[in-house]
Parts: structure tokens; C-alpha cells; sequence
């Protein structure tokens, strides 16, 4: 392993604090000397995640939570495909090299594109405060930890279109424990999408760099959107039938259920209701029921057995 070069004055100054004016990590008077303990490998993951490339921790820019600044790099949903976004890592510049200082929480936030410039425009939802699942340290360069993030935010959808793809934009904004400046990893080991926009917090809004990618996997499940002619009893999965306690209802990420109601042959709401899943069917007599699921999908009427 590569030795660790000391800190100068002047980083310290720059990194904890007292006068952070930098926007790239290579600007904070450290020095270029990566340290790698995890590879970088980047690329396309399984099914329609994506991940960006690292290039031995080659550059950051700053994202901190304090100096309004935000990060965000653009994912594109298929034609055709609807996205779920689940989980965020990102490498972030932390603290100095062997400091323990790390993110105290993320502001994580999405956008669409701004009037189908690759831009980020409308805000499509927030997540202010989120504190990380996990957080672990990848490597070092410039004095600094490099911290892989690990956010399982709440789930955000990602409609797409049919026959055409679909751009958002997911950005990020990180405190660390110590309010110094910090930076998400970026390079130029490949650019995948429009670039990397960045908010300086002056209120002058986003700027594209589309030389830059940043160094992140954004965890992304994709179901072929639901058309017209396509059959809803096919994508739902209903299960035991027939049932003795309990009915499993499983839906595609791009079906939200809205309501769930279970008859009697006479028409009588049982009262029985979807709760994780699942609905309770145990102090129910035997015979015959019609589920009723409504959906953004549409309704859909199926009859179960009680045994």
C-alpha cells in the first residue's frame, strides 16, 4: 500500500471548515496519491441499474449540504419500460485520510428534464435528511477518506413512455459530521449519460459538465409498461388459492395497488384488508369470495376460495 503524505495547513483549512471555497477535491492543496482498497469497475449492472465508472478516485466535486450545494447525474428509462429507483451509492470525499469523519445525512432529490433539455427541471420528489444504511470507506486521495454511501431511499418512481426513452436526474447533497466540504467522485473514465450538473448554491441553478460522470450505482427496477391490450390478471400474482389464513398479492413495480376489498357471494365487504401484501383471511367462513384490486392500472375482479 501506497504511504499516506501528511496534510498540509492549507488543506486543513480548506477541509474542516474555516474557508471552503473549493469545488473540486483536486483544488483543497492535497495531494494526488489514490490509495485504492475496493476496484472500480463501473459499468452496467443487472437488470436496468446503472452504475458509473471510477478512474482511481480522479477528481470530486463539492456536493456539501451547508454551502447549498447539489450533485446530480441523469438516468434514462427505456421506451416502453417503467422505472422504480430503490437505492443510491455514491463515493463521496470525507474528512481526512484516517479522520472517521463521514456523511451525517444526504438530501437526496429528483428531477425530469427540464422542458426535454438535458437539464435537471420539475423536482419530482425529495428525501431531506436521509441518513445513510451504510456507509464504508473504498480508499483515499487528495488527504482525504473516500466513503462508499449506501441510501435505500423510499421507493420513487420512474414512469417512462411508450416508444420513447425517459431522462430524471438524481442528485445529491451530503453533510458531513464535522460540516466540512466534501466532494462526490466523479471522472473522466467514460461518460454514460448528459454529464454531471452541478448547483453551486449561488442561485444561478445548474450547470452540465458533460465531460464528467460521477461514481455511484443507482439500483433501478424496470417492468414494460402496462398498455391497453395488456391483461392485468397476468402481471398480479394471487396466491395460495384457495387460501386458509392468508392471500398473497404480489404486483410489478410500475402497478400501484390503490384499494383492495374482498365480497361475499352476496355482495357483504368483509372488512378484510391489504396490509404488507397480504390480506387475512383466517376468521373468515369457508366458501367462495371476489377480491376486488384497484389499481393505476385498472381494476381487477378475481374469485377466491376459503377452505
Amino acid at each position: 500500500m501506497k504511504k499516506i503524505t501528511l496534510l498540509s495547513a492549507a488543506f486543513l483549512v480548506s477541509a474542516f471548515g474555516f474557508a471552503q471555497t473549493e469545488t473540486y477535491v483536486s483544488e483543497t492543496g492535497g495531494i494526488n496519491d489514490p490509495v485504492v482498497y475496493v476496484n472500480q469497475n463501473g459499468g452496467i449492472e443487472a437488470d436496468c441499474s446503472l452504475s458509473g465508472p471510477g478512474n482511481a478516485f480522479e477528481n470530486g466535486k463539492s456536493c456539501t449540504q451547508n454551502l447549498g450545494r447539489i450533485v446530480a447525474h441523469d438516468f434514462v428509462v427505456a421506451a416502453d419500460e417503467d422505472g422504480l429507483l430503490e437505492v443510491i451509492n455514491a463515493n463521496v470525499f470525507i474528512g481526512g485520510t484516517g479522520s472517521g469523519v463521514n456523511a451525517a445525512f444526504v438530501d437526496v432529490y429528483v428531477w425530469g428534464d427540464a422542458g426535454g433539455a438535458p437539464d435537471p427541471g420539475n423536482l419530482i420528489t425529495s428525501e431531506l435528511g436521509f441518513v445513510p444504511d451504510n456507509q464504508v470507506v473504498v480508499g483515499t486521495n487528495f488527504g482525504f477518506d473516500v466513503w462508499d454511501l449506501t441510501l435505500d431511499i423510499t421507493d420513487v418512481a420512474l414512469p417512462g413512455q411508450s416508444g420513447v426513452a425517459t431522462s430524471y436526474w438524481i442528485g445529491l447533497s451530503v453533510e458531513a459530521t464535522d460540516a466540512s466540504n466534501l466532494f462526490w467522485e466523479n471522472s473522466t473514465a467514460g461518460l454514460i449519460g448528459a454529464g454531471e450538473a452541478y448547483d453551486d448554491g449561488g442561485g444561478g441553478g445548474f450547470v452540465i459538465d458533460n465531460t464528467l460522470e460521477g461514481v455511484y450505482t443507482f439500483d433501478v427496477e424496470c417492468e414494460p409498461i402496462l398498455g391497453v391490450g395488456d391483461n392485468l390478471a397476468e402481471l398480479v400474482s394471487i396466491y395460495p388459492n384457495p387460501a386458509t389464513t392468508r392471500i398473497n398479492i404480489q404486483v410489478p413495480g410500475n402497478i400501484e395497488i390503490t384499494n383492495v376489498a374482498l365480497y361475499d357471494v352476496l355482495g357483504k365487504n368483509t372488512g378484510a384488508t391489504l396490509v404488507n401484501g397480504s390480506v387475512d383471511v383466517s376468521n373468515l367462513a369457508q366458501g367462495v369470495y371476489i377480491l376486488n384490486i384497484q389499481s393505476n392500472r385498472g381494476t381487477l375482479t378475481q374469485k377466491i376460495v376459503k377452505r
